[in-house]
């Protein structure tokens, strides 16, 4: 009796269960473990882009805001909205050119090897400050003179609009 409960209990129990048959095969069970790892390398690397691209987006919120709050305080304090302006336009001018051209003088090293890394940064910050500067006052400049242009140009508009009620008006006058 007691053998038959004790068979009873392990053909029921959870420690007698059969094997899949892949786990038998260790062939079919290394191509299955390659897959679920594959796979599993395939999501870590789909996560790890996807992080760096919310530490990318962040990052150029941050500095973006940045930019903005100071433009935005030396116009206020210099009471001067074109200085502000002014401000935006250099600093996101020399700020991109800079990144710009540090990436092209690290990737024309790679390529040329004509100095060390640290040299080639260098070069590139040096490169990216300058031509920043000079590309933020150019399109400050150019930025100026298409806002004055506007300007005059819907100032005539609108001049003309308010001679032509002016006109109309003193005609309706008239005939009455």
């Amino acid at each position: 009796m007691k053998t038959f409960i004790l068979n009873l209990f392990l053909k029921c129990s959870v420690f007698n269960f059969y094997l899949i048959d892949s786990f038998r095969n260790d062939d079919d069970f290394l191509a299955v473990l390659l897959i679920m790892g594959a796979f599993f390398c395939l999501f870590a690397v789909i996560i790890g882009v996807a992080l760096v691209l919310i530490f990318f987006a962040i990052l150029l919120v941050l500095i973006s805001g940045g930019l903005i709050s100071a433009s935005v305080l030396v116009g206020l304090q210099q009471k001067s909205v074109s200085k502000g302006f002014k401000t935006l336009f250099l600093s996101s001018s020399i700020l991109g050119t800079t990144i710009i051209s540090v990436i092209f003088f690290w990737f024309l090293n790679k390529i040329e090897h004509w100095w060390s890394n640290d040299i080639s940064i260098f070069a590139g910050i040096v490169f990216g400050l300058i031509s920043g500067w000079i590309l933020g006052i150019i399109v400050f400049t150019a930025a100026k003179k298409m806002v004055l242009f506007l300007k005059i140009k819907y100032d005539k508009r609108f001049n003309r609009n308010i001679e032509e009620a002016n006109n109309d008006l003193i005609d309706f006058k008239d005939e009455k």
